[in-house]
């Protein structure tokens, strides 16, 4: 079985509590719910990690070579800077996909994590975890 460890950052403990006209009104449990029903119907385990610290981000990317098949991640505020994390992410050997239930595009920043990812998908809610799933799997079985 193939297992995907997907990784929540900043803030993002707070979805459906802050700005749900943006985010939408689900909270970040009912989110990996949905990630986790979706990922066990295509035969792969899903585990979820979320910090607010991006030290414990970076730990966890490093503790995932060698148990994981792939990587998800929204980075949420440490999209815009966080060197840390794009480095650690360059320096495993997995698929990775950074999502955003947000358009990020729109606001002219770039992802700096994101420049180590193998994509970006976002602007789609929380199907963009779901898309994530996807492109993960098709990196695995090599039909990406």
């Amino acid at each position: 079985m193939s297992k995907i460890l997907l990784i929540n950052g900043a803030n993002l403990n707070r979805i459906g509590k802050r700005n749900p006209d943006l985010y939408g009104g689900k909270g970040l449990d009912y989110i990996v719910d949905k990630v986790q029903s979706y990922a066990q119907s295509l035969g792969i385990q899903l585990d979820h990690f979320q910090s607010n610290h991006e030290g414990e981000i970076v730990d966890k990317i490093q503790e995932a070579e060698g148990v994981y098949d792939g990587i998800i991640i929204n980075p949420g505020p440490f999209t815009q800077y966080s060197h840390a994390i794009r480095v650690t992410l360059g320096t495993v050997d997995i698929p990775t996909v950074e999502v955003h239930l947000v358009n990020i595009l729109k606001t002219g920043e770039p992802t700096v994590p994101g420049q180590s990812c193998t994509g970006v998908i976002c602007g789609f809610g929380i199907h963009c975890y779901l898309l994530g799933v996807d492109a993960i799997r098709h990196q695995i079985s090599g039909t990406a």
